[in-house]
Parts: structure tokens; C-alpha cells; sequence
């Protein structure tokens, strides 16, 4: 007999934890969720494990996704953090761009956001590295006794060292972290070369900030929760999610803090990437809706698009990560009525305690799940997932209170309740368009992939909206990131500062200066244990044409003997992103950049049907296009390959309820996803 052996990736989000396991010897997936518990998200891991039902000691790998990082930024519950800078540039902080990072243009009652760091432990040295590397004023002769008594004496938990061009020569950060380090034992000292090296004093001292900001209680969860893992007989490794999509291993991650910020939402991209490429689709935009929010994403040639200047809350993040929009627009969105008297969705969450009204747990207002319930799509007489039984009476009445404060108490509930998911559609339709139209692409000419807890639930009314004719919906959709993270490749990314006009660089060069960040990157990899055979290099080069102030990232080949095809690719991805090429303009090149993957084994993906019986469950009355209908309720255990429909339809699952509206035939693909495609020319 062949010993059980268990791979496991756990999401943790906002309302629910899903955990997928991989049973490698009978090749098969075991799923799980639980409800999160927001400031214990181990427990919750924990939870997870236990309602598998798996030996502890047979789990052989463990990927986990976590929101701790993005929680203690927007809760303001980060480490107290000191600055130490170079002489006039304390309140670079503060100044920042001198413009609007968060807030609506015309928002009269707009208050920046104060910076993570307040001024009077912003502390200066006379050090300065010129622009070119020099360095002009050493901090050899500095000594930092006094620097550290005013961090002890304000009780700062956290320091990072930001030094003006340190981009370009980082011997006085590291002087000076070394010198912090050995005055302040115990304390986290980060600097902002060894988190990212670029340009821009804001952009990389925010970063280095953040960094600081949350390695301790970052440090405290993944402590706890290795100590809880091994004291339940979990000996795995673990591994955590990165927001470049690939993992990286714990130890990476105490360090790169700031590499976590999307750590669940890019396990579902990666997970759709896999379901679509099996299916036969390379072109998609994800479409992950869960309790609290949707997240959704661009995949060209199945390769999702990476973003180097981004930003969380009010602060500007230097670090790659995938480029995804979110809104908070989830299943427990609450519904509401504004001062002015009008109606609203989101971003307020009822969570998973207590909930929408539907789930009897105390929750009173309506949300978008209620409003599904009141339209007959979410069933009363079966469980959900996590055992939940939904009361129609309770969504019901949270509707009429809302027909109350909106001063039309006769209005009907199911009228009401159809026009919240029609502003709910309108938001997340406007985030597929940031991720899509903003960038250059048509989302007509993609696929939409819907998952998370309530993605299968409207991303057909979402891809109507924006006209996309084609959605795939994958196996256990509601626990796509965790299957995400299961496939997850270990993913290293490095930045390198390069000033060149196209048509004075000289290709050797850029070559030699590629072939160094490849030598350093193939020597972590294999510290991390992935041979030469299990190793993978791309190539980035970061371009504009001369003049312009803003960038384009352009895949470079190795085997490219001249700079031509680097000049014709850039013009193709200009022309596509803002409509024109400016060929007779010389480009120049600003960074190089180097992801170092580590390949790891794929786990087999095969979906066999998990029952056999009929896949009609019954016929339910629910609401599609302004009437009631019969509605065919489909069971999808049941489902064989090729099996087809054409909506209206509701498809039950573990995890998931997909509700087909009228117009669609679905069917299912060999590969385990329902295919699908708007056929109604009317």
C-alpha cells in the first residue's frame, strides 16, 4: 500500500480560510473552509487542517497566503518605526509627490494620511553619496549613540535607514545598519537598498518604511504560527505566497515583508493560469470574488502582467507584484442608503461573523448574498460549505428595513435586491476595465475566469457588462488560490539601476550586466535547493523614450545580437498601450531587471466526476431578466465531461455556486472546467 503523502495551500481571507490538499497517493483533492478569525489568522489555518481529516505528519508541503501584512497597514497596528536619513531629507516622507495619492479629487473633507513614521523620529546623519556613486561624506566618523538613544527613549520597535542615491552605491545604508544593529540588538533595522534598488527617493524610502513597519508583527504570526504547525505534528516546510506569484521560503520572507501584500489573491491568478491553459485558453481576466472583496487581473499569453510602482493605502510599494485591482465589493458586501438617500454597496463587510442576515448568525444587514437568496439563486433546504443553512425570512426583512430607510417601504424585496447586484456589477465591472481597457487591452478578446466564494455567482453578469463572450468556471472555484499556491514556483526578483540611450549601449554590456544578476540568482536558487535543471531566467528591461517620465517593461532575449528587436518591441508595446510609436525618438533604458525561478513539481490536475447519478437536482423558481423562471438546479460532482446546458441554470458545489444566466451554454470540458459561451444573438 502506497503511504499517503499531502500537499496543502491555504488562502486565509477576509471572511472564509480554504485549504485544498493534494493526496498524492490516490491523486486526488480534499477541500475544506472554515470562517476566518480576524486577529488570529492561525487559528484559522489551523481549522482548516483539522476539518480535512489527514495525518498531520503525512503533509510533505505547505503553501500559505496571508493578509496579516495588508491587516496591520490599514489597521494601523504596525511596529513603531524610526527613520534614519541622509541631512535635509527627513521630510521626504511627508512632501512625497506634493499630490493626492488616496481621496476623491474634489473630496472637501479630504485629510492626507499621516506618514507611518512621525517627524520627531526622523533623525538625520551628515552622510551623502553622490548621484553617480560617489561617496562624498562617509558615515565611518558618525557615531549613532545618540540616534539610539532617542529610538529607545520613544520605544521604537523598528528602524530603516534611507540614504539619498543609495540606489546606486548602498556602502553607507549598509555602514550604517551595521552600526544600528550592533547599538539596538533584538531591534529590526532595515535599509532601503536591501529591499529594493531604484530610483526614487519617495518610492524606495515608503518602501523601506512599510518594510520596517511590519516586519515585527509579520515575524510574531509567522512564529506562532510554525510553533502551533509543529506542536499539531506538521513537519513540512513552510512556505509563503508572494505578491510576485511565485513562493518563497520563510526565512526570504521575514526579510521581504513587503512581498506579502497580495499574498492570497496571486495564488487564484496562478491557479487560473493552470485551469486555462488546460482548457485551451491563453488570453484571460480573473475574476476572484470572495466575502469581503474582488480582486480581478489581466493574463496575456498566459502570463499575468507584473507592475513595479504600486501603492497600498496611501503609500507607494517599489516591489513587483501582480498587477491587480480590488475593490470591496464581496458576497458579504453590506447594502446601505447614503445621506443623500440613495443606494449603496460595499465597501463595509459583514465578514463571516456575523455574516450576511441569511446566515443566522446574528447579522442584520443585507448584503449581496441576501440579495441572491431573495432572488431565488442560493438555496434554503441544503448546506452550503462550512455547514451554513440560509434563512430566506431574514434576507427578506433585511430588505424591507432598507425599503424603509430608502422611504419606500412597499417597495418589492426582490426588486430591490436585483437592483443592488446591478450596482454591484457596475463597480466590479469598472475594476476589470482598470486592469484592462486602462492598459491598452480590449477585454472583449479575453475569457473571463470566475472563482472565489461568489465569483461563479456574477461573473456572467460582470462579462455581460463589458460584452466578453466566453467564461470558464474551474473545479473547486471557491478554493482556486489554494490550488494556486499549491503550484506555486519559488520566484526570486532583482532590480538593477541602468542609464543608456538604445543607441549608445552597447550589447555586450547589457549582457555581461545580465549574465552577474543571473550568477546571483541561480546561487540562491540552489541554496534554496533547485538544481541547474530546475531553474528558469527572465529578462526585463525598463524603457521610455528620451524625454518622457514614465516606463514600459520590455522582455529582453539573451540571444539578441543587437538592440533592434529590444527598439521593435518596445515600439509595439508603446503603440498598443497609449496608440502611437514615436519611432524617430531614441529609447533608453532605466533598470534592468532578473526573475530567478525555482521549479517545482507540478501536481497532476485531473477533475473525474466525483459521483455518479444525474446532475439535475430539481427545478427552483429564481429571478433572471426582470421575471421569475423555473430554474434547472444542477448538481456538479455528478457532472460527466461534455455534458452541456443552456441557462438559465444553477450549478451546486462544494465551495461555489455558479448561477448561469439566460443565453449561456455551458459544458463541461474534459479538463474539469465549465466552458462557456454567450450564444443569444437577441
Amino acid at each position: 500500500m502506497t503511504a499517503q503523502n499531502y500537499l496543502v495551500g491555504i488562502d486565509v481571507g477576509g471572511t472564509f480560510t480554504d485549504v485544498l490538499c493534494y493526496d498524492l497517493a490516490d491523486k486526488k483533492f480534499l477541500s475544506a473552509k472554515v470562517p476566518s478569525l480576524p486577529g488570529e489568522q492561525w487559528r484559522g489555518v489551523l481549522d482548516a487542517l483539522e476539518a480535512l481529516g489527514i495525518e498531520h505528519a503525512a503533509i510533505v508541503a505547505f503553501v500559505h497566503g496571508t493578509t496579516i501584512a495588508t491587516n496591520a497597514l490599514l489597521e494601523r497596528k504596525g511596529a513603531k518605526t524610526g527613520l534614519v536619513t541622509t541631512e535635509g531629507f527627513r521630510d521626504v516622507l511627508e512632501i512625497g509627490k506634493c499630490r493626492r495619492l488616496i481621496g476623491g479629487l474634489f473630496n472637501i473633507k479630504f485629510v492626507r494620511p499621516a506618514p507611518l513614521v512621525s517627524r520627531d523620529i526622523r533623525l538625520e546623519v551628515p552622510e551623502r553619496i553622490a548621484s553617480d556613486g560617489e561617496v562624498l561624506s562617509p558615515v565611518d566618523g558618525i557615531d549613532f549613540s545618540d540616534v539610539v538613544d532617542k529610538f529607545k527613549a520613544e520605544g521604537v520597535e523598528a528602524v530603516a535607514v534611507c540614504f539619498l542615491n543609495s540606489y546606486v552605491n548602498e556602502e553607507n545604508e549598509q555602514a550604517a545598519e551595521a552600526a544600528l544593529s550592533e547599538l539596538m540588538n533584538g531591534t529590526h533595522i532595515c535599509s532601503s537598498s536591501g529591499v529594493v534598488r531604484e530610483r526614487g527617493e519617495f518610492e524606495r524610502f515608503s518602501t523601506a518604511v512599510l518594510n520596517a513597519y511590519l516586519t515585527p508583527n509579520f515575524i510574531g504570526y509567522l512564529d506562532t504560527l510554525v510553533n502551533e504547525l509543529e506542536s499539531h505534528g506538521v513537519a513540512a516546510p513552510v512556505n509563503i505566497m508572494g505578491s510576485n506569484g511565485g513562493a518563497m521560503t520563510i526565512e526570504r520572507a521575514r526579510d521581504f515583508v513587503v512581498n506579502t501584500f497580495l499574498s492570497g489573491p496571486v495564488g487564484g491568478v496562478n491557479g487560473a493560469v493552470r485551469v486555462s491553459e488546460l482548457a485551451g485558453q491563453n488570453n484571460v481576466i480573473t475574476f476572484d470574488m470572495g466575502g469581503t472583496s474582488t480582486d480581478v487581473a489581466l493574463v496575456s499569453d498566459l502570463s499575468p502582467r507584473i507592475s513595479h510602482a504600486n501603492q497600498i493605502d496611501a503609500y507607494p510599494l517599489q516591489v513587483p507584484q501582480l498587477d491587480m485591482h480590488t475593490i470591496g465589493a464581496g458576497g458579504g458586501s453590506i447594502v446601505w442608503v447614503r445621506p443623500d438617500g440613495t443606494l449603496e454597496v460595499g465597501p463595509q463587510s459583514a465578514g463571516a461573523v456575523p455574516g450576511p442576515a441569511c446566515y443566522q448568525r446574528g447579522g442584520t444587514d443585507p448584503t449581496i448574498s441576501d440579495a441572491n437568496l431573495v432572488m431565488g439563486r442560493l438555496p434554503t433546504e441544503r448546506k452550503l460549505s462550512g455547514g451554513l443553512v440560509l434563512s430566506y425570512e431574514l434576507a427578506e426583512k433585511a430588505f424591507k428595513d432598507v425599503a424603509e430607510k430608502l422611504g419606500v417601504a412597499d417597495a418589492d424585496p426582490v426588486r430591490l435586491a436585483d437592483s443592488v447586484l446591478r450596482i454591484a456589477v457596475a463597480k466590479m465591472a469598472g475594476a476589470v476595465r482598470e486592469v484592462s481597457v486602462h492598459r491598452g487591452f480590449d477585454p472583449r478578446d479575453f475569457t473571463m475566469v470566475g472563482f472565489g466564494g461568489a465569483g461563479p455567482m456574477h461573473v456572467f453578469l460582470v462579462a455581460e457588462e463589458l460584452g466578453i463572450r466566453n467564461v470558464i468556471i474551474p473545479r473547486f472555484p471557491g478554493h482556486l488560490s489554494a490550488l494556486g499556491q499549491l503550484l506555486a514556483d519559488q520566484r526570486r526578483d532583482q532590480a538593477d539601476p541602468f542609464k543608456g540611450r538604445l543607441r549608445e549601449v552597447d550589447t555586450g554590456d547589457l549582457r555581461a550586466r545580465f549574465d552577474a544578476m543571473r550568477e546571483a540568482g541561480a546561487t540562491e536558487l540552489k541554496a534554496d535547493g533547485f538544481g541547474c535543471d530546475r531553474q528558469e531566467f527572465e529578462y526585463i528591461c525598463d524603457m521610455r523614450y528620451v524625454g518622457q517620465s514614465f516606463t514600459l517593461r520590455i522582455p529582453w532575449q539573451p540571444d539578441w545580437d543587437s538592440n533592434e528587436p529590444l527598439r521593435d518591441a518596445f515600439n509595439e508595446r508603446h503603440e498598443q498601450t497609449f496608440g502611437y510609436a514615436d519611432k524617430e525618438n531614441d529609447a533608453e533604458i532605466t533598470t534592468i531587471r532578473l526573475t530567478a525561478i525555482g521549479l517545482v513539481d507540478k501536481t497532476e490536475l485531473s477533475f473525474e466526476p466525483e459521483t455518479a447519478g444525474e446532475p439535475l437536482l430539481e427545478h427552483r423558481r429564481a429571478w433572471f431578466n426582470g421575471e421569475w423562471c423555473e430554474c434547472p438546479i444542477y448538481d456538479r460532482s455528478c457532472m460527466q465531461p461534455g455534458f452541456s446546458f443552456v441557462g438559465p441554470g444553477i450549478i451546486e458545489e462544494a465551495g461555489g455556486t455558479s448561477i448561469v444566466p439566460p443565453g449561456w451554454h455551458v459544458e463541461l470540458h474534459g479538463s474539469g472546467a465549465l466552458v462557456c459561451e454567450y450564444k443569444d444573438e437577441g
